[in-house]
């Protein structure tokens, strides 16, 4: 019996609930937590990265968990 390889969008498919509520991250430490970097790199760099799916409501800053997976995963953000 041969499995396919778990790759982080099997994975992710794997877990993934259809029907399921978008996930809303607040703030900007939980931000960087969810993608591994600094508070400081998220609001200095990828709130001003044109497409960024980062926003600011009430002076907080907020993004879907699923758009901020996908736009770091996007080509354009990819080393050349």
């Amino acid at each position: 019996m041969s499995r396919a390889a778990l790759t982080p969008s099997n994975f992710d498919r794997t877990i993934s609930a259809p029907g399921k509520s978008p996930r809303i991250i607040w703030t900007l430490p939980a931000i960087g937590r969810r993608i591994g970097t600094s508070p400081d790199f998220v609001r200095n760099t990828l709130v001003n990265v044109d497409g960024s799916p980062i926003r600011e409501i009430g002076g907080r800053f907020y993004c879907f968990e699923e758009d901020l997976l996908e736009f770091m995963r996007s080509e354009r953000n990819k080393p050349a």
